[in-house]
């Protein structure tokens, strides 16, 4: 780091309390996926009377940990006492020999080990500032904002291309893209009519003809790299990422003498999200009870609709991970209202007694169609950005008092 307002260049300069520059690099290591996948194991087992052996893993000998190697460079800056304070950080970071489950032919008797068989990068921008924008003796009003940029993406990955199925959906690592992408066919509405599917020719990887009421999809590829007429796995492609692009928050404290009222709000942009409730809803494929949307369904020829005909079962696909199920994760949100007051010694045995009322999660604004576009189903990586209708964070009112002894 170098404390630029040190230097004599900048001792005549009163406004400036601070400058600092920053510069790091780092490199750590990981070796989550464990020791034991790299050595030959058993497993005992038993059916009926007769007990046995039976290999535990397909060993990888040439496992290592993956090197995660960092550049961060930054300016710090604080002026007027530090009523103006603010941070900027720009990095990269480049993750090499990286750690994923390589699936396996299905002689191996096992569906994937773990290798190190990808690339991936991730830059940034990370900025915070704070305002004290009011310092009177009776009132005060402080502003904090943050905001965040990220980019990743995969650099290398063994195959070309790693997808991994999920429970509704598929997952994507290709090189050029995002990491763990939803990936799947682009959605174009409906055959509306009998003669608009039989001129499109198309049919399924099944080769049967769509037909009125079926679902539109995108024609991209084929085995020979130009469309084919059949929809199948060579017309999938990225359909989303559930990584935002951008985030980041505001925060507001204005005092007035014992009163203080603190605000935050934060907002997520960038990101899509698989409506995995919506999915079961609406995809008609069972005995189920299904959303009211349904009842705009495809029903008879010429229907103007974007929902396809309900089938038992699904035997057309109409219902196959698409756009169909991905919708925008952006949303702004209040996250945090409160008011506080702090009560006078001579009123109270205790000391530094305070009183308040606070109400979280009160307003989001968001396109997102389910209860709450930031939920986490699980800490994993693959599923994130996936909506499996867990409880929806509430809306919260608390109101109470604070005291010390």
């Amino acid at each position: 780091a170098w404390r630029i307002s040190n230097e004599s260049f900048l001792k005549n300069c009163s406004k400036l309390e601070e400058m600092k520059l920053r510069l790091t690099y780092g490199r750590t290591g990981n070796d989550a996926i464990g020791e034991i996948n790299a050595i030959d194991y058993y497993d005992a087992v038993k059916f009926r009377e007769t007990s046995g052996l039976i290999p535990g893993v397909v060993p990888n000998d040439e496992l290592t940990y993956e090197t995660v190697s960092r550049l961060n460079g930054g300016i710090d800056i604080a002026l007027w006492g530090s009523r103006v304070r603010a941070s900027v950080d720009m990095y990269k970071s480049i993750i090499d020999n990286m750690l994923i489950y390589a699936p396996l032919q299905a002689y191996f008797g096992f569906d994937f080990r773990p290798e190190n068989g990808g690339k991936m990068q991730n830059t940034g921008l990370d900025v915070s500032v704070f305002f004290r924008l009011f310092d009177k003796p009776n009132f005060k009003w402080d502003l904090q904002a943050s905001y965040s940029k990220l980019n990743n993406e995969v650099l290398k990955i063994k195959g070309d291309k790693l997808v991994t199925k999920v429970q509704g959906a598929e997952l994507v690592n290709m090189p050029g893209e995002q990491a763990n992408s939803f990936y799947g066919y682009i959605y174009e509405g409906v055959y509306l009519t009998a003669a608009e599917a039989q001129s499109s020719g198309k049919v399924n990887d099944r080769y049967v003809k769509y037909q009125a009421g079926d679902a539109r999809f995108k024609d991209i590829s084929g085995p020979n790299g130009a469309p084919d007429g059949v929809i199948n796995s060579y017309d999938k492609t990225v359909i989303g990422s559930s990584n935002p692009g951008n985030f980041g928050g505001m925060g507001n404290t204005f005092t007035y003498k014992r009163w203080a009222l603190n605000t935050f709000i934060q907002f997520v942009s960038g990101n899509e999200l698989f409506n995995f409730v919506r999915y079961q809803n609406e995809s008609m494929i069972g005995l189920g009870n299904q959303s009211t949307r349904v009842l705009n369904r495809w029903e008879y020829d010429g229907q103007q609709t974007g929902m396809p005909r309900a089938l038992y079962n699904d035997p057309i696909g109409n219902s196959d991970f698409s756009t169909r199920w991905i919708e925008d994760g952006s949303y702004l949100r209040i996250n945090n209202v409160s008011l506080s007051y702090s009560i006078p010694s001579e009123f109270m045995v205790f000391k530094n007694a305070k009183f308040y009322i606070s109400g979280s999660n009160l307003f989001t604004l968001s396109k997102y169609l389910g209860y709450d576009p930031e939920f986490s189903f699980s800490s994993a990586h693959v599923v994130q950005g996936i909506d499996y209708g867990l409880t929806p964070q509430p809306r919260q009112f608390v109101i109470g008092i604070k005291f010390g002894l």
